[in-house]
């Protein structure tokens, strides 16, 4: 059974002594540019060197998060990402992870750049307590054959108090993506594209109403309620209404930014 990690392994996500080059001024660039964003703003930040596997920089905030303090960060490896994790989320982090590398080596190189991804979990903080946090990451850097080199991570206090709420977003293009755990994918949001007769089915089965109720209040045959149930467990990757309630949700939550 393959092991779990917050940093889970990819096939293409692999370095070989060849693929090394001298990055160093690069570091010290990102380094100090998140060092002066530190100096004029409270910010809980760190920057994940995949190449290193370590935490090349964390902003002194995240001591209360990483249960380190700050002069220790360079010198412990990305695997202590997994101890602050709480058990049980470990697993679904994992595989929405490896889940967003899929999506990031699905891209051509010069669009691997122009995302950005975010979601909510549980994590054990350094004073003892569970804590639920909002995780974003952003692309700093690729090796010099595309591969993922550099990640600068921000936690902040969740706008929601839902575990999940996975998203990737397109910064070139504005799209947005929602990981739909039915089926282990990130599935683009369309909301736009529902019909307004699928609106209101979702609405009506997210207040409790059978299939016989809808068909009944909008004046259709069950059969017709069925068939844009299908049509729209299809259009946006959900295997039941239920999924499809929380997705039209999750909608109106969507990041704008």
């Amino acid at each position: 059974m393959e092991e779990l990690h917050f940093v889970q392994a990819h096939p293409e996500h692999t370095f070989s002594e060849e693929d090394v080059v001298d990055y160093s001024e690069q570091d010290k660039y990102f380094i100090q540019c998140l060092k002066t964003i530190e100096n004029v703003m409270d910010i809980d930040a760190y920057i994940i060197d995949y190449v290193n596997k370590r935490v090349l920089y964390a902003t002194k905030g995240c001591s209360a998060y990483l249960g380190k303090d700050v002069n220790e960060y360079s010198f412990f490896g990305i695997q202590h990402l997994d101890e602050i994790i709480v058990p049980e989320e470990i697993e679904r982090i994992s595989v929405v992870n490896s889940k967003v590398y899929d999506f990031f080596y699905s891209l051509p190189n010069e669009r691997r750049l122009k995302f950005y991804f975010t979601q909510n979990y549980k994590i054990k903080a350094r004073n003892g307590k569970t804590v639920l946090i909002n995780h974003r990451g952003s692309i700093l850097s690729l090796t010099e054959k595309g591969a993922l080199r550099l990640t600068l991570c921000v936690i902040s206090i969740p706008t929601s108090d839902k575990v999940g709420n996975a998203y990737i977003k397109m910064l070139d293009t504005g799209a947005v993506y929602e990981f739909m755990p039915s089926s282990q994918k990130f599935v683009e949001v369309k909301t736009q594209k529902l019909t307004p007769k699928a609106d209101m089915i979702i609405k009506l089965a997210s207040k409790g109403k059978t299939e016989s109720e809808i068909a009944n209040e909008l004046g259709i045959t069950i059969n017709t309620v069925k068939y844009h149930k299908k049509q729209i467990f299809s259009r946006i990757g959900v295997r039941n209404i239920a999924e499809a309630v929380q997705w039209a949700n999750n909608q109106k939550k969507v990041i704008k930014g």
